[in-house]
């Protein structure tokens, strides 16, 4: 049966004034055709960054308030003042061609910002400038990836095909990019997402992408670039606009469903959108994977390894993958074969912290707290922290690995990961500060707390009132699921 989806674009202007073509420095901003060029050339922009750079041609040069743009880019909605900062940071690198961002706009402390160029409003006939790639080496992509894109009555999906090649390319580069899973990382392809979706904005698949990565940016493991309920909110609404245009996309249904199972803790509604994702890709890696990590969240153990090893089969260098593997045999309590996962994660180059930190968890939990403390070690190292590490050493042979681990604690505090610093409370044998933690993971609604009842450092507690309620809470006391698709 189709489903009906409720589609409110992510992408939808403010109302536009009589005059809607702009020029400033180098820029002209065309608002109805949603097109900035510099100097003739195509600068691609899209999203809240179009919207922000309109408002302020709209402005003339004078100060837009910061409670404006709140007003008009987010009506009724709650959104924290570091929101608006992240994206004036995106249209100041897609304004980056200029000799400084800095002359572009200008920052008014606590007030708001302005265009410093002076602004002339143009008649609305002006003839776009045509479309051109950024440079000669993007010429060459963009005519190569178009030369391999198949042509229409070839292609069974509509979604998968862009207008303009480039915009193909640039949703390659994001894609690439959001692979790492890291801050830095995500927040260029959103920049890249959002030029692809500026040249294209009917491009489903970079609907989907967008989606992912907004999903990326709710994630506590990357110290949230977002505040929840802003990235959350820009992923449901990525998704459905893909969906809207291509219903067959399994990477947004697969995005609504990890959505749900991370963040509602909706668990029927999270094994209907997966389901349905596998239905569509049943080849596909990320919905594998996804669906992997709720069989496992679910107690459905056997199933997870089955289908999280039809992922590494697919995708056998991928990092994340074999953390999954690893994640989901040490909750099947087969330690052996997570140790052997985790250690083929490790090996893959370059060096990488999150394998280290979960390998980490696993080891402490089981006792062996030498070779978790080498593994807590080197992701010190990773993260720039070595004398950090020495410190712990040090302090583990002058006062003994608990007064380590209490030295230790507060760093995983710190960079609010709460499901796993209860984890390490519970290897220090402090249950209460344990529960204080998964509390804390409740109130924040920190991205790992779905595998509350299935992670073995916790089932110790699962008698205690406070984690009952906790487990109440997300859901976790009262799952009757069916297994999914997946795992037929």
């Amino acid at each position: 049966m189709s489903r009906q989806v409720k589609i409110r674009s992510s992408f939808d202007l403010v109302s536009i004034p009589t005059m809607s073509v702009y020029e400033f420095g180098p820029f002209v901003l065309d608002t109805v055709e949603r097109r900035l060029t510099r100097d003739g050339e195509r600068v691609p922009i899209g999203g809240k960054a179009l919207q922000i750079l309109q408002l302020l041609a709209e402005a003339g040069g004078r100060l837009v308030e910061r409670g404006t743009f709140h007003e008009r880019l987010w009506p009724g909605a709650a959104v924290e003042d570091r929101t608006l900062t992240v994206h004036v940071s995106t249209l100041r690198r897609l304004l980056g061609d200029a000799p400084s961002s800095d002359g572009i706009i200008e920052t008014v402390a606590g007030a708001g910002y302005r265009l410093l160029p002076p602004v002339r409003s143009l008649h609305d006939n002006v003839e776009p400038a045509e479309v051109a790639p950024r440079n000669t080496i993007t010429i060459s992509v963009a005519k190569w990836t178009g030369s391999l894109l198949p042509m229409p009555d070839q292609l069974p999906l509509p979604g998968h095909r862009p207008r303009i090649a480039e915009a193909y390319f640039l949703q390659v580069q994001a894609r690439a990019l959001l692979k790492i899973a890291e801050r830095k990382p995500t927040l260029k392809a959103l920049d890249l997402f959002e030029q692809a979706l500026a040249l294209d904005p009917d491009y489903a698949t970079a609907h989907a992408g967008l989606a992912s990565t907004y999903l990326q940016m709710a994630s506590s493991s990357i110290l949230r670039p977002l505040p929840l309920a802003e990235a959350t909110r820009l992923a449901y609404q990525s998704a459905q606009r893909a969906i809207a245009l291509d219903e067959t996309l399994a990477e947004a249904w697969t995005t609504l469903g990890k959505l749900k199972m991370n963040y509602e803790w909706d668990w029927q509604g999270a094994e209907a959108d997966l389901d349905h994702a596998m239905a569509l890709a049943p080849d596909d890696v990320d919905t594998l994977m996804a669906c992997g990590r709720f069989l496992s969240a679910t107690g459905q153990h056997a199933s997870a390894i089955n289908v999280l090893n039809r992922a590494r089969t697919l995708e056998p260098a991928r990092r994340e993958t074999l953390e999954f593997v690893g994640q989901a045999c040490w909750y099947a309590g087969r330690i052996e074969p997570a140790l052997a996962a985790f250690a083929g994660a490790i090996a893959l180059p370059p060096p990488e912290k999150r394998a280290y930190f979960r390998r980490m968890l696993l080891l402490d939990q089981v006792g062996r707290h030498d070779e978790a403390m080498a593994d807590r070690c080197m992701w010190l190292q990773i993260c720039g922290e070595l004398a950090t590490g020495s410190k712990l050493r040090e302090l583990e042979h002058r006062s003994g690995w608990k007064a380590a681990m209490m030295e230790w604690l507060p760093i995983v505090e710190r960079v609010n990961l709460w499901p796993e610093a209860a984890q390490q409370w519970m290897a220090a044998g402090e249950p209460d500060s344990a529960l204080d933690a998964l509390e804390r993971g409740l109130a924040e609604r920190s991205t790992n707390m779905s595998f509350l009842m299935e992670a073995p450092s916790f089932r110790p507690l699962h008698g205690a009132p406070r984690f009952r309620k906790i487990a109440r809470q997300i859901g976790l006391d009262r799952l009757q699921l069916r297994e999914p698709r997946a795992a037929e």
